[in-house]
Parts: C-alpha cells; sequence; structure tokens
C-alpha cells in the first residue's frame, strides 16, 4: 500500500511542503488564514448558540466540515473533524451554563 501513495502521504507532510520554491512566508500566510477561517467558524456557531439561530448554527458546522476537508484533507478530515465537534460541544455547554446555570446541566 505505501508504494501506491507518494512520500508525502505516508510521512504526514502537508501537501506542498516538499515543493521548491515554496516561501516560508507564503506558509504561514496560509496557516494564519486556515486558522482564521476556523477561528470564525467557531465564533459563528458561539453567536448562533448565543442568539438562538440554529439555521446559521447549522451552516457554521457544514461549513467547518468543508473548510476542514479542504485545510487537512478528505484522508483526516474525520479526525479533524471530531476535534472540532467537541469544540463545538463545549462551546454550547459553556453558553448553556452561563445563560442558564448550573442547575440546566441536571436532568
Amino acid at each position: 500500500m505505501r508504494s501506491l501513495l507518494g512520500r508525502e502521504q505516508t510521512t504526514g507532510a502537508r501537501p506542498g511542503s516538499g515543493r521548491k520554491g515554496a516561501s516560508r512566508g507564503g506558509q504561514r500566510l496560509r496557516s494564519a488564514v486556515e486558522s482564521g477561517v476556523l477561528a470564525g467558524l467557531l465564533l459563528a456557531v458561539a453567536f448562533s448558540v448565543v442568539v438562538g439561530a440554529p439555521v446559521v448554527f447549522l451552516c457554521a458546522v457544514v461549513g467547518a466540515w468543508l473548510a476542514l476537508a479542504a485545510i487537512v484533507g478528505t484522508r483526516n478530515v474525520l479526525d479533524a473533524g471530531c476535534y472540532f465537534m467537541l469544540l463545538i460541544v463545549g462551546v454550547i455547554l459553556v453558553v448553556n451554563l452561563a445563560t442558564n446555570g448550573p442547575a440546566s446541566l441536571l436532568p
């Protein structure tokens, strides 16, 4: 199986990181843009939970999955998506605690 995959795919390197001529500034810019997109989507999730807008919440979650597929690739999207969904669950719990108090966690 390893013979069918390229060296970049088996070592965990990012696509394009082995290109000659790729500047460090370009890699930093791409990393900053990726982080900004994910932070923006997480803020959209937090905003939608606070306001109570389920359509915005759904769009932010779907957008996050699509962005993660573009950022980490289709091979690792499930792992990255699970981590992001854990962050979303944490946001939901914190907002619920802040708005309704600790009694909201009891059944």
